[in-house]
């Protein structure tokens, strides 16, 4: 499963959607109330995004063309165009994403389609994020990768907790694992972010150290969108690629 990168599929369905002609069927199922010739274009596989707003739509449009008083309809259809906009616009947000990962592709690429989920996390748990890079088109590909670091140790907040019945040891244990992996899949998601955010802003992979203890809110003692931005002034890594 990719979580940053488009699919090659995704890819290759949004190359296949003419916008002027997507704009010509959205404007078609609006006067006709019918989706089918739209759904002739591989909207379906551009996706999540895109796919949900076409959903958007078609609801839209059913609700438009079901309804029976002019107040009613007369809302409902301006309730569809908007929906219709958004899926236009939902094409070209990813057309033009799409468009950038290619560029950025030739100069660096952060894999994340091959992370493993642990079974269970313990409250110290990690995640290695893999990626290649290199400094011009014309230079070889250099990998490398980095290990986020990560102890689970959150301040209770007792003022904000809602009493509660006394818990069996079997739904408390439950409750401590699907805590764990929320707090596991947000460290991966945020250090896939991180990495390449900092390719983005121009960073050298040959600097991006080989671990690195993920900072934590001085507070709450929580992961914040700021935890795994390992190349602040702050950060200690423990070692280098």
């Amino acid at each position: 499963m990719s979580l940053i990168n488009l699919t090659q599929e995704e890819k290759t369905a949004l190359d296949g959607v003419d916008e002027r002609e997507l704009g010509r069927l959205i404007d078609e199922a609006l006067r006709s109330g019918r989706s089918d010739d739209l759904r002739r274009l591989p909207l379906g596989r551009c996706g999540p995004y895109v796919s949900g707003r076409l959903r958007s739509y078609e609801q839209a449009l059913s609700r438009f063309h079901e309804a029976k008083s002019a107040a009613k309809s007369a809302r409902t259809e301006e309730d569809a165009r908007r929906a219709g906009h958004g899926l236009s616009n939902a094409v070209s947000q990813m057309k033009r994403r799409k468009d950038e990962e290619e560029r950025e592709g030739k100069l660096f690429h952060v894999e994340d389609g091959f992370i493993h989920h642990p079974i269970r996390p313990g409250k110290r748990m990690s995640v290695t994020i893999g990626f290649r890079w290199r400094r011009s088109e014309g230079d070889p590909w250099n990998d490398g990768h980095i290990t986020f670091e990560h102890a689970h140790d959150p301040k209770p907040d007792y003022a904000r907790e809602a009493p509660r019945p006394k818990l069996s040891a079997a739904r408390r244990q439950r409750e401590e694992e699907d805590e764990l992996h929320r707090v596991w899949e947000n460290l991966r998601d945020s250090a896939l972010f991180s990495v390449r955010d900092f390719f983005r802003g121009g960073g050298d992979g040959g600097e991006i150290p080989r671990t690195f203890q993920v900072t934590v809110d001085a507070y709450h003692r929580t992961l914040n969108n700021r935890s795994t931005e390992f190349w602040l002034d702050k950060a200690k890594p423990t070692g280098r690629s």
